[in-house]
């Protein structure tokens, strides 16, 4: 059997259990006589969201989408609650002499259904704000970086970058426009994107083409290719029409005006014998079994060995598996990560499960005069939320080592 369907029959055995052990704590709270509106609420209400969920073929996909969002929320939280709540009723169980248990079956009873309604509301509402108002509470983060070779012509020259737009995460059409006019608001020189557009087909961007295409900057709006805009992750009935869900987002990139670069490179600008470049390389990770579609010594291929080099790779994770030997690229800019959607960030300290996976997850690193930079992302990937990591705009001042 595919291990994929033995989890989910292990986490289906799991809900279903959570799910009667705690109705069966909760079911004459606040009182018996509201039982069976309560049993109504408490396991129509999941069934009702996953119906609405499986059935985005026929609902408006924002409608799915906010279904599936929900039931995400409540899910996690009962989860949460199920666990707290099991693990203090499993330690009175083992700890409690026998012979009190029964005399105490109320008020531990009583006690419990209180944890609950703390426990469950905490992760429900922290989420639920996550999904409403994180998600689209934009952080600018600001960069000043001093690159070896950069053309002293240029002066200081501001590039802004986004990453992980996901479009088919996006629930309210204001959010993409926000971020547009955030990043517009820079009025940047250079705009890059570095990848990761839609999240299974290219047709989930068609309905923010119109918004996407008025990012422009004077020397141009440059984007590449993420784990998930080529199609991957979606069951394709022949090769023939995974072929062309690619050409398709080839030309969505082209109607925006954003010039796509794959495993490619184009020069900026050169001046008194400096010169900068803007390199793209397709997807490649070092991680997690993704498939490498990036070519770096064909995306660096006609590029001087003195040139600055700023180079758009989406993965991290390339960056000290292939990037750092060449000792040709002054700064990488990635994404992908997101950081976990769920996190900490406060002065002084930054957590997030994603460092569990990548060494380098979000802002700025350094190695022997070469940069990586990592942006967290201005989308987001099967929740429609952020808890703790803000999506972001990165904007960079770049300038010589003399600058």
């Amino acid at each position: 059997m595919n291990p994929r369907w033995i989890l989910a029959m292990v986490f289906l055995a799991f809900w279903i259990f959570s799910e009667l052990y705690l109705f069966r704590l909760l079911r004459h709270w606040p009182s018996p006589s509201f039982r069976w509106l309560f049993a109504l609420l408490w396991f129509g209400l999941p069934v009702l969201l996953l119906g609405m969920t499986l059935l985005r073929s026929v609902l408006p996909s924002v409608v799915s989408l906010w279904a599936a969002n929900l039931l995400f929320v409540v899910l996690v939280s009962k989860i949460v609650a199920f666990i707290l709540v099991g693990s203090i009723n499993l330690f009175y169980l083992v700890s409690t002499p026998a012979a009190d248990v029964q005399g105490l079956v109320h008020s531990r009873r009583e006690f419990l259904r209180q944890t609950f309604a703390v426990a469950a509301a905490l992760p429900f509402f922290t989420f639920l704000y996550g999904l409403v108002r994180t998600a689209s509470d934009f952080q600018v983060v600001r960069q000043r970086l001093r690159l070896p070779g950069f053309p002293k012509k240029l002066g200081v020259l501001k590039v802004v970058q986004i990453s992980d737009i996901h479009t088919g995460s996006i629930l309210q059409r204001s959010t993409m426009q926000k971020m547009v006019d955030a990043v517009m608001a820079e009025q940047a020189d250079l705009i890059l994107f570095t990848g990761d557009l839609v999240n299974n087909t290219s047709d989930e961007v068609l309905p923010f083409i119109s918004i996407l295409g008025q990012l422009s900057a004077p020397l141009g709006v440059y984007s590449v290719l993420g784990n998930h805009d080529y199609g991957d992750y979606y069951r394709w009935d022949d090769a023939e029409s995974k072929q062309a869900n690619l050409q398709a987002m080839y030309d969505a990139h082209a109607k925006m005006g954003w010039n796509l670069l794959l495993n490619s490179n184009v020069k900026i600008a050169e001046s008194e014998g400096q010169s900068f470049y803007l390199a793209g390389g397709e997807n490649w990770g070092a991680h997690l079994n993704f498939k490498r579609y990036g070519d770096l010594a064909k995306t660096l291929n006609g590029i001087p060995e003195e040139a600055c080099v700023v180079l758009m790779s989406h993965d991290p994770s390339h960056w000290e598996a292939e990037i750092l030997e060449t000792k040709r690229v002054g700064l990488t800019l990635s994404g992908h990560t997101h950081g976990f959607q769920f996190g900490v960030e406060i002065p002084g300290f930054k957590w997030s499960p994603s460092q569990y996976v990548y060494k380098q997850w979000a802002g700025l690193y350094s190695n022997n005069g070469q940069y990586l930079y990592v942006n967290r992302g201005t989308g987001c990937i099967g929740y429609s939320g952020r808890v703790g990591i803000r999506p972001e705009i990165s904007v960079f001042e770049l300038t010589g080592l003399e600058g």
